[in-house]
């Protein structure tokens, strides 16, 4: 069975950012899993009819906006954003559609954040990092922090099945990691500084008088 098109799924997608909804909800509404769901709406996997009925209906959607569907025309490539001096593009532009784990990654070491990743072992076999590592996480997920000073000796390189770091443990180890074994990231952001609060004069908080010469 052909996959829906990609205009379709464009703007299926762009009423879900219009009625401020997301899979979760969405899948809910519609008595479909989450992750089916998403597949299904990023061409991943084909959707039945039944399915796209369902969505149409929690979204809200009447016929006529349906059939209006197939006149959109297909969607422009997301535009990257770049930080000044950087080889590459640093990060797409948030697209709730994309590979999720590669943006967080990319979100990070752009902002220079300190971070922490945590990975299902049990797909880490070819991975290298160290065997002692793996054991003493075995049954695990493991965890990995980032610091943010030492970014520039992570070199993360990205590629559509996953990423490879630098890291330090007992020695410095290429290692590699599928998206699809990134559980969670978590980022240790710095917090924005609070505006210093004016200092009261000799007479108090009131207006204060300036003489010029």
């Amino acid at each position: 069975m052909p996959r829906p098109s990609e205009p379709l799924l464009a703007w299926l997608r762009k009423k879900f950012e219009e009625k401020h909804l997301n899979t979760a909800k969405v899948a809910a509404a519609a008595g479909l899993d989450r992750a089916h769901l998403r597949r299904v709406l990023t061409g991943a996997e084909p959707m039945l009819v039944d399915e796209l009925l369902a969505i149409t209906r929690s979204l809200e959607l009447t016929p006529a906006e349906l059939m209006a569907a197939g006149e959109i025309p297909d969607p422009e490539p997301t535009p990257l954003l770049r930080v000044a001096g950087a080889e590459e593009p640093a990060h797409p532009q948030v697209d709730p559609w994309g590979n999720q784990p590669e943006q967080l990654f990319r979100i990070a070491f752009s902002l220079g954040c300190d971070f922490l990743f945590l990975v299902d072992g049990a797909q880490l076999g070819e991975s290298k990092v160290p065997a002692s590592v793996l054991a003493q996480y075995r049954g695990r997920d493991l965890p990995v922090k980032l610091d943010a000073a030492y970014h520039k000796y992570n070199a993360p390189r990205y590629d559509p099945v996953g990423i490879s770091l630098s890291l330090s443990f007992d020695a410095v180890y290429d290692c590699r990691f599928p998206w699809s074994s990134v559980k969670q990231v978590v980022f240790f952001p710095f917090l924005p500084e609070s505006e210093p609060a004016p200092q009261a004069g000799p007479t108090g908080g009131g207006p204060k008088l300036r003489l010029l010469p």
